[in-house]
């Protein structure tokens, strides 16, 4: 699963990475959480106007983590969608019509997992060995909103898949990692079916990953900076 990931990467190297023209000065965040805003590459608003191709197809969005399906009456079902199995995620009501027409790429340079030993929680963070940010597969949805919470509300969910060999010794699942030659298929409004899709749902190479035992200060959702990555030291 993905709980809780980083975005620190400069907001000039991340507009270049995914190629978008416009990105708003974005603050490095060392623990972002579910129901917080989180960057995504969507395609443009309006697909069918069709722009040259030296200009970007792509838009950066901020989105509320956690989808709130359309039809839901209050937004508190939205915490318990932060992620999406990709296996089902075409056909889940839930899903499935995000799934066809609203797929996004959820930016991260890194995601927690966490080791469950005795009564702890010991974090790891998980991210490339080139230290590059990469994409996660999203869906996005819009929720008109109700008293508590005024509308329109964009929100998101990142799908899922098995775990990597790195990856699985913390938990069966992790998130759908997109490779770069992936991205343009994967935000095709074009493409409404599931089937060449689903191919795309994979774990991916634990060559190009790595992972560190990380401090425990990031088990509070509510602590943020740098003191969420120094890596722990553990004496035996």
């Amino acid at each position: 699963m993905c709980g809780r990931f980083t975005l620190r990467t400069p907001t000039p190297v991340l507009a270049k990475t995914f190629r978008v023209e416009t990105m708003p000065e974005l603050q490095a965040r060392y623990n972002i959480a579910p129901t917080q805003g989180v960057g995504v590459i969507r395609p443009l608003k309006s697909p069918s106007e069709k722009r040259p191709a030296a200009e970007s197809q792509r838009e950066f969005a901020l989105l509320r983590w956690g989808l709130i399906p359309s039809w839901a009456k209050d937004a508190k079902i939205g915490s318990r969608m932060i992620n999406a199995r990709s296996e089902t995620a075409a056909t889940k009501p839930s899903f499935r019509s995000a799934f066809r027409k609203r797929r996004c790429m959820v930016i991260a340079d890194g995601y927690y997992e966490w080791e469950k030993v005795g009564t702890k929680r010991l974090p790891f963070h998980i991210q490339m060995k080139s230290g590059q940010p990469f994409a996660m597969a999203g869906l996005w949805e819009v929720w008109k909103g109700d008293e508590k919470t005024p509308g329109p509300v964009h929100s998101c969910t990142v799908l899922t898949t098995d775990s990597n060999e790195l990856t699985l010794e913390l938990h069966d699942r992790m998130p759908v990692i997109l490779a770069e030659e992936h991205w343009d298929r994967w935000l095709d409004p074009e493409l409404n079916e599931p089937d060449p899709l689903l191919p795309l749902m994979v774990p991916y190479s634990s060559d190009e990953m790595k992972m560190a035992e990380v401090s425990t200060f990031v088990n509070n959702a509510r602590n943020e900076g740098p003191e969420c990555l120094e890596e722990e030291r553990r004496l035996f």
